[in-house]
């Protein structure tokens, strides 16, 4: 008894952890997004949101079920959160196929991205089969054993390509939370595939009970500790590099009419940065950068950067 008292309040804290770090991930995203405005991060928070509402269903629905013992009947409870459920499925990996129909997926990976997308859409279309024989009433279509196995190995290789394609994705240029976020979530796709097949085993032959956790939502405890890892390192002070080009003189900033901001730039731009990355070092957005930029360039009278660079340091 004090076993499965234990067991069963580890459980419950394991759940909560998952769930409240997941809702952490989220405002980490968006704290990414608004720091590096990638497409892949904002794709995420729509993957992300439903991460979390699948986990309150399942929460949703291990209270209700309880409940409902205790009045003695349970069928309709199973019915209504298994459509939910098959939805909310449909709505996960439909959100998967947005993700993985970027544009710099499609043309640097066409073979994985290809795949995964191809893989992610026969997730839907069981689930469509699912939902199909749930209201139909014909349940026998998706409950035997090859069916579970098919579906297991069908999400199985999805994120086992997702995994692969994001790895594959990381480039030395990126910045390091997006390099971060592509690894880390990853590495959590991979960790999937022997999850699901311990998963598989645990309901097949074992009588364990586990509920309402599942062995791969440490999955999305992964891509929770990645996200918030990657929020932090956006949010951390990034260290001043020193510039070939030496400092601005006061007297060229005078000459050349610069304003605070305007030298500013040059002292960046001296730098080697990007846009992006003068846009994250000041907290503006890229199009004040390109502003700024373009002011600089017309008063000193060049066209590049590094003529820029040659006129103000010679």
């Amino acid at each position: 008894m004090i076993r499965f008292f234990t067991m069963k309040h580890l459980i419950l804290f394991t759940y909560i952890l998952i769930f409240s770090t997941g809702f952490a991930a989220l405002a980490g995203l968006a704290v990414l997004a608004l720091r590096l405005s990638h497409p892949f991060i904002k794709r995420m928070l729509l993957v992300q949101s439903l991460f979390i509402v699948n986990l309150a269903l399942v929460a949703g629905y291990y209270y209700t079920k309880q409940v409902m013992e205790l009045v003695g009947t349970t069928s309709s409870v199973d019915f209504i959160f298994g459509i939910i459920a098959t939805l909310l499925n449909l709505a996960l990996y439909g959100s998967l196929v947005y993700l993985l129909s970027l544009h710099s997926f499609r043309t640097a990976h066409k073979g994985l991205s290809t795949t995964a997308f191809a893989l992610c859409l026969t997730t839907m279309a069981i689930q469509l089969v699912h939902l199909v024989s749930a209201l139909f009433g014909a349940p026998a279509l998706t409950a035997s054993g090859l069916w579970s196995v098919i579906t297991y190995i069908v999400v199985g290789c999805a994120m086992l390509t997702l995994g692969l394609l994001l790895l594959k994705s990381r480039k030395n240029d990126d910045h390091r939370s997006l390099g971060t976020l592509y690894g880390g979530i990853g590495l959590s796709c991979l960790l999937f595939v022997p999850l699901g097949a311990i998963e598989y085993v645990l309901q097949a032959f074992s009588q364990f009970a586990y509920q309402p956790l599942s062995l791969e939502y440490l999955m999305y405890l992964g891509i929770n500790i990645t996200i918030l890892i990657s929020a932090v390192q956006v949010l951390a002070k990034q260290p001043q590099s020193g510039s070939a080009f030496g400092e601005l003189t006061p007297d060229t900033a005078k000459r050349f009419l610069l304003t605070a901001r305007e030298q500013e730039m040059a002292s960046l731009i001296a730098q080697g940065l990007t846009n992006k990355e003068i846009a994250f070092r000041l907290g503006i957005s890229e199009a004040t950068v390109r502003t700024h930029i373009y002011n600089l360039f017309q008063k000193v009278g060049v066209q590049s950067r590094i003529e820029l660079l040659n006129v103000l340091h010679q």
